[in-house]
């Protein structure tokens, strides 16, 4: 058991030490604003809720043209976007071989007139009104053709579940975009059209569920350039206050995503990370007495506690960053052992 606890505060340390670094790279939005035309399209269904916190600011930003797309809603989604200002284009729902939110987004791409950029925008999120303008502001600083941010939200799930998924996104996704795969994050991608077209579009994953990371991916791969950036003083967003709520988000994206990437091993991988998962969070909790097992407990709050303090969450939260470890563990072995996952009545795993 010594060397277990060596092997945590050693393993904790070198892990978090990594996450806070690519953290200090993330660059933060421009404070300037620049104006370009922009198609900016919201994939919706059942969102005649949501849509009055987003479209009020986000219609008449500068250069901005808003399309919702209605999927198949069962409300009157379709009706609230065009009484907020925005056009709209139904759908009667994905086409064979698309998965749901990737067949709506390109289906309003189609919408695309002579615009420069496309923003694809969540419909659960609410927008500062100079969100578009310094997101464009922030491509052209940093020579980018694709930007990205996360949003903020409120509630458990954002300072307690989120932090320790925030390090297993950059690692496998670094926010450089030179990992395996390029982070995007679909609450808010911004992409030059150019660029979107040079990779194939959402034809190029029709059927893929990690939307977000796979353009990012597509347009790394065709040549363009993609950062992940910090602007989560201009986005909230409303999806995943608790921690059930993320638990069904975060199931349906990482479900699909390890049978697309992994075939038939997928699930025994899922295991395999959920074991190692759960002990790398308890093992500083059953092992409290031991010097290494407190290196271990600060190594991991580290980087908890940079994340929640980008998002305005409870920063003393960070205490609690062995046991967030141990539930992104349970979560992983509930992706492999109870298969199947849904979102908005569809069957996406």
């Amino acid at each position: 058991m010594g060397m277990i606890g060596v092997a945590s505060g050693v393993l904790s340390s070198l892990r978090s030490g990594r996450t806070v670094r690519q953290w200090r790279h993330v660059p933060m939005v421009s404070a300037s604003s620049m104006t370009a035309s922009v198609l900016a399209v919201v994939p919706a269904r059942d969102e005649e809720a949501t849509l009055p916190r987003l479209l009020p600011g986000l219609v008449g930003q500068p250069g901005v043209r808003v399309v919702v797309v209605d999927d198949a809603s069962g409300d009157a989604t379709a009706s609230v976007a065009r009484s907020l200002g925005a056009e709209v284009v139904e759908s009667s729902g994905p086409a064979d071989g698309w998965a749901g939110k990737t067949h709506a987004m390109h289906l309003g791409v189609q919408a695309v007139r002579d615009e420069e950029w496309l923003l694809f925008v969540d419909a659960d999120v609410t927008c500062a009104p100079d969100l578009v303008g310094r997101l464009v502001a922030t491509a052209s600083e940093l020579g980018a053709d694709l930007v990205s941010s996360s949003g903020r939200g409120t509630g458990p799930a954002w300072w307690f579940l989120l932090p320790a998924f925030n390090t297993l996104v950059f690692e496998g996704s670094p926010p450089d975009g030179r990992g395996a795969t390029a982070l995007a994050v679909g609450h808010c991608v911004l992409v030059r059209r150019t660029a979107f077209e040079a990779a194939g579009g959402w034809e190029a994953i029709a059927g893929t569920h990690a939307d977000d990371v796979g353009l990012g991916t597509l347009v790394r791969d065709s040549g363009g350039v993609v950062r992940f950036v910090d602007a989560t003083a201009l986005l909230t967003t409303s999806g995943i206050g608790t921690v059930a709520d993320c638990w069904r988000l975060l199931r349906k994206s990482i479900q699909p995503a390890f049978r697309e990437m992994f075939g038939p091993w997928g699930r025994p991988l899922l295991v395999v990370a959920g074991v190692l998962h759960l002990a790398y969070g308890l093992v500083p909790v059953l092992r409290w007495r031991s010097p290494w097992a407190w290196l271990a407990w600060f190594a991991q709050a580290v980087p908890h506690r940079e994340f929640v303090r980008r998002i305005g969450a409870p920063e003393a939260s960070a205490v609690l960053a062995p046991l967030s470890w141990a539930t992104i563990g349970v979560f992983l072995l509930d992706c492999a052992l109870r298969p199947g996952a849904q979102w908005k009545d569809r069957r996406v795993g």
